[in-house]
């Protein structure tokens, strides 16, 4: 799950009123999360939670709609219960902006994740931009300059046809 450390606090120590020390300012929950049935109470260690992890919880839209069966579904509203109840806080869900759809469809071309990536996944990552530009306006000048827009470097393998029809040439004894 991607997440935004929160720059203003010191994330060790940070406590208020009855919450429990925060590790990051938000976290974006995808299905996975949800749909396999992650623990709400030991993610990170014995000390750390899904629910103290972070201040704020985002997800977006289309990964509600890929939580379809009834335990995931109630695993998921037992996870918003907890966030409400013990921390007042609740999951909001948002869309990403058209910029952050841009901004991260065009990096997962330039590694070449792309057509791996589901519309869902892209929507995610956009929404983790678009906090990261928020952030960035409050706690950095509007700075982005500690976000890639290239790739620190491409992985990849040529393959290379062992004959000039693209068929091995094996050879039978």
């Amino acid at each position: 799950t991607p997440t935004i450390p929160d720059p203003t606090k010191n994330n060790n120590n940070d406590t208020n009123n009855h919450e429990s020390p925060s590790k990051y300012h938000a976290l974006i929950i995808d299905s996975g999360a949800i749909i396999k049935q992650t623990s709400l109470t030991s993610f990170g260690g014995p000390t750390n939670s899904l629910l103290t992890s972070a201040k704020h919880y985002y997800t977006v839209p289309a990964v509600l709609s890929e939580i379809r069966d009834a335990k995931s579904r109630k695993h998921l509203e037992e996870f918003q219960l907890r966030l409400e109840s013990l921390h007042n806080t609740s999951l909001v869900t948002r869309s990403p902006s058209k910029d952050g759809i841009a901004a991260m469809s065009e990096f997962a071309r330039k590694t070449g994740d792309y057509s791996q990536l589901s519309g869902v996944d892209l929507q995610v990552l956009a929404l983790l931009y678009d906090l990261e530009v928020e952030a960035s306006k409050l706690y950095n000048g509007g700075k982005l300059d500690h976000v890639r827009t290239e790739p620190k470097r491409v992985l990849g393998v040529h393959v290379k046809p062992l004959n000039g029809d693209g068929k091995r040439d094996v050879k039978r004894r």
